[in-house]
């Protein structure tokens, strides 16, 4: 009786066993076994290859730096992510996957803030962008919000080219970041002046903390501004101190003073020292929001600076015109 071996079998029935395993242990196994082999493997991946929940690092290195760049080029779907950081297969797929249609992330926002990756993917292409969490879609208004922004300045290199963008969050947390990260504008890091549109003053760090004055003094007048995930913090420029306010979830009759922005609170748990800027036209105007759960905008009160009293805050109250000087 003759004797067979795997190479012998028809392709058919080659298919057939390939339908029980993974796709990365056939590749593993299989792509290198022959020429045909490589051919035949090739061709039943049908330009979809999923990576994710490899818990075999020896087989997820050799599919990322072995198999993707000769098979990137051919794919129309990938899957990859969780449990590994982005960090460790973003450069194969910007070099070797030109050609992705959809592109499915499942993020590991344990490790790498899920704004990175926005901050990556975005491009202006991209026709759609998903966000899903326990096998449900969710927070299709933030999807439609981000989308808009990818014609922005900040998303106009073409970072990862696919049409259409699958995020796989893995907390809730992570639609609230997406949510701030959606409703903030751009704005470069670096030395600004800040008008107050409502009394054409500027914002001063004087001796009694910050106010509204109408002269410019020049070095009291000058804030340090750094951005990082469209979340900005502001630095005064002679003493470096940032601006704060206190994360408070009362009723307004007890949080005013609290509300109050300030450089010369101890550090706490509850300070808040980050802020997103939300653009209102193309004049560098700007409204001012501090980043904990339900925080109002900035608005100017007398001669402070104070989270908003009210929800009507649509106002000239409400507006800052950065002037950038460095």
């Amino acid at each position: 009786m003759t004797k067979q071996s795997l190479i012998d079998l028809p392709t058919e029935i080659i298919y057939s066993i390939f339908q029980y395993l993974h796709k990365e242990h056939v590749i593993y196994s299989f792509f290198e076994l022959t020429n045909d082999f490589s051919f035949i493997v090739e061709y039943f991946l049908r330009r979809k290859f999923q990576l994710i929940k490899t818990n075999d690092n020896t087989i997820f290195q050799y599919c990322l730096y072995k198999i993707i760049p000769i098979i990137g080029f051919n794919l129309s779907h990938l899957s990859i992510g969780h449990p590994y950081r982005l960090s460790t297969y973003i450069q194969s797929i910007k070099t070797y996957c030109p050609y992705l249609k959809v592109l499915n992330i499942h993020c590991y926002s344990k490790e790498d803030d899920i704004r990175l990756y926005i901050a990556e993917f975005l491009h202006y292409q991209l026709i759609s962008l998903i966000l899903i969490f326990n096998n449900q879609i969710i927070g299709e208004h933030i999807s439609h919000r981000l989308l808009n922004k990818s014609g922005e300045e900040q998303f106009q290199k073409f970072s990862i080219p696919s049409s259409s963008l699958v995020l796989n969050l893995s907390s809730m947390n992570d639609l609230s970041l997406l949510k701030q990260y959606s409703q903030s504008s751009y704005l470069p890091d670096g030395f600004y002046m800040i008008e107050c549109l409502s009394t054409e003053g500027w914002l001063i760090d004087s001796k009694d903390d910050l106010c509204v004055m109408s002269n410019k003094l020049l070095r009291e007048s000058i804030f340090l501004i750094k951005q990082s995930f469209l979340e900005y913090e502001f630095f005064t420029q002679h003493t470096r101190c940032p601006w704060t306010v206190l994360k408070c979830y009362e009723s307004e009759e007890h949080w005013i003073p609290s509300s109050i922005l300030s450089t010369r609170r101890k550090q706490s748990n509850q300070l808040c020292k980050r802020f997103t800027l939300e653009k209102i036209d193309n004049y560098n105007l700007f409204y001012i929001r501090p980043c904990y759960s339900r925080a109002k905008r900035l608005q100017v009160l007398g001669k402070r600076i104070v989270v908003s009293l009210g929800e009507n805050d649509k106002t000239v109250n409400h507006r800052f015109k950065f002037h950038r000087v460095a």
